[in-house]
């Protein structure tokens, strides 16, 4: 859980930060300053333990490394703990919910057993204010039964209307938990269920996985700066929503590779869907916002793969990155089917 460190603590570990990234060779910027910021602090014990572990077998912290660990360590944290605020809220409201139900049904038992209790009475006596004074407690009954259904019914009702709106809630989080913080595309964690889901549902449809790459990124980067890059990315991220659409899987894989699962379509479809955000792409002619100067021609490579039936998550995988390799390796700029 994240907590607020004091002014004086805080600055040392912004201090210890700057020479953490230079010597793990990382540029600085927000994602890497966070990420060892949390770890110098000692708020997340599992980004540590992933932290220690590349350290000390001298692993390189890639950017997709970094922004894996942003998103499941520390931008995902809240929204993790919101959902469990909101599951206890909402678990708590249908328990109250079921105990009202309880309630009515008790009360209904209770008023037909005096309705019979009457009955039987009424049934055995001769005597006219006998008679009368039992249909009085059968009318004073009746209202008491009422009044208490009018109250039961409305305070059921509210409890209704706190489900909803915390059920609303609970999807509005979790959504926001699944969403990539620069793109608004869905997040690493989120297309890791999606894939799983398409590979090993029973029912296995038709499914395309593309990955796609920005080429030269670096490029981008080391002559423009960091903020630029990150326009290109969202440039290339509305490129794919507004040519893919929403009825596909769109995610930022990380860094500047995005994955896309297209379902129940033939992979021709997939593969016009990635010519033509290859072809928009390279006809596009990006500038700086602040100056207007070109940054030259960005393009894009992908690779595509159908899934077979006995492929896993890692093959899946593993075949459309080889696509994607290959079609790096033979000049970028263009899209190569697996075999």
């Amino acid at each position: 859980m994240q907590h607020q460190d004091e002014p004086k603590q805080a600055a040392e570990y912004l201090r210890q930060v700057i020479p953490m990234l230079s010597q793990q060779k990382l540029a600085p910027t927000p994602i890497n300053y966070s990420v060892f910021y949390s770890y110098l602090s000692g708020n997340s014990q599992a980004l540590n333990e992933v932290v220690d572990s590349h350290i000390s077998e001298k692993k390189t912290f890639t950017l997709a490394l970094m922004l894996e660990l942003y998103e499941k360590y520390i931008n995902g944290a809240a929204s993790l703990e919101q959902q469990e605020k909101i599951q206890h809220a909402l678990e708590k409201a249908m328990a109250d919910a079921s105990e009202e139900i309880q309630h009515v049904n008790s009360g209904a038992d209770n008023y037909g057993c005096s309705l019979t209790q009457h009955a039987q009475t009424l049934s055995s006596t001769d005597d006219p204010q006998a008679a009368a004074m039992i249909l009085k407690q059968v009318m004073q009954d009746t209202r008491d039964m009422v009044k208490n259904n009018q109250e039961i019914q409305a305070r059921m009702q509210e409890t209704n209307t706190e489900i909803i709106k915390m059920k609303a809630e609970l999807e509005a989080v979790k959504a926001s938990a699944e969403k990539d913080s620069l793109t608004g595309l869905k997040n690493r964690g989120a297309f890791d269920k999606a894939i799983d889901s398409v590979v090993y549902n029973s029912n296995k449809v038709s499914s395309v996985l593309i990955m796609l790459d920005i080429d030269h990124f670096k490029r981008v980067n080391d002559n423009f700066g960091h903020l630029v890059g990150d326009r290109v990315i969202r440039y290339v991220s509305a490129l794919l929503t507004q040519i893919i659409g929403k009825d596909h899987h769109i995610a930022r894989y990380g860094g500047e590779e995005f994955a896309i699962i297209i379902n129940n379509q033939k992979i021709d479809a997939a593969q016009q869907f990635a010519e033509k955000v290859r072809i928009a792409m390279s006809n596009s002619k990006l500038q700086r916002k602040d100056s207007g100067e070109s940054i030259g021609k960005v393009t894009v490579s992908a690779g595509i793969a159908l899934l077979k039936t006995d492929d896993s998550v890692d093959t899946f995988i593993d075949r459309a990155d080889t696509a994607l390799y290959q079609a790096k390796e033979t000049g970028r700029n263009k899209v190569v089917i697996a075999e």
